[in-house]
């Protein structure tokens, strides 16, 4: 029973710290808040976790797989599936991931506060956490572009695509604050397919180019 109590206590931290740093971000977030709406005793935290940085370390990688695991950016290395469709789905991930109000949306939140206000964790976000999407990407462009294209070009190709759908997580700070005029949004899936369609022209584009235009 001891041992249940404690994994509850644990579990319902977890989830207020994600929930609060999504919403504050790390700085603006204190363990008593995260205490209270847990319903735990402040010292909960540092029993379980060790302190406010290694629960915040703990909810990023939570956020992850609770993102990963509702809207997962990755189809099978091995599946037989073209470029196209892992780009598309890629971006529709991404899209629901930015656009979700729940659970799974807390990591594209929290990351849209560290980039506007950095902290320890951001190597370890683009170290562990970004690099996996980035490598599910890498695979999509590089099988749509082929193994004639520089490295350089793959690159700058997949830049491109990402800056696209993380525009809307990174100004959602903007939407969220209430400046005016209100920016009005078609639904997430149209701006997923838009993305999509655009992003394909492209790249189909660069291969109607010499390499070095």
């Amino acid at each position: 029973m001891a041992t249940l109590n404690q994994n509850t206590t644990r579990t319902r931290l977890l989830e207020a710290a994600m929930a609060l740093f999504a919403e504050r971000g790390f700085e603006q977030t204190t363990v008593a808040a995260i205490s209270t709406q847990a319903e735990a005793n402040v010292a909960a935290v540092n029993y379980h976790f060790g302190d406010k940085q290694s629960l915040y370390s703990a909810a990023l990688r939570a956020a992850h797989e609770q993102a990963n695991e509702t809207y997962p950016v990755a189809l099978p290395a091995d599946a037989d599936v073209s470029p196209e469709r892992r780009l598309r789905h890629h971006i529709y991930a991404m899209i629901s991931q930015i656009f979700c109000p729940t659970e799974a949306g807390y990591l594209c939140r929290m990351v849209a506060k560290e980039f506007a206000e950095p902290t320890f964790a951001v190597d370890m976000i683009f170290s562990e956490l970004i690099s996996q999407n980035r490598a599910h990407m890498w695979t999509a462009i590089s099988g749509l572009l082929g193994p004639n294209v520089p490295e350089q070009r793959m690159h700058l190709a997949m830049v491109s695509v990402v800056a696209q759908f993380q525009f809307y997580n990174f100004t959602r700070l903007i939407r969220e604050i209430g400046r005016q005029p209100i920016l009005s949004l078609p639904e997430a899936d149209a701006i997923a397919e838009h993305i999509y369609q655009f992003s394909l022209a492209g790249l189909r584009g660069m291969l109607e180019r010499p390499t070095d235009a």
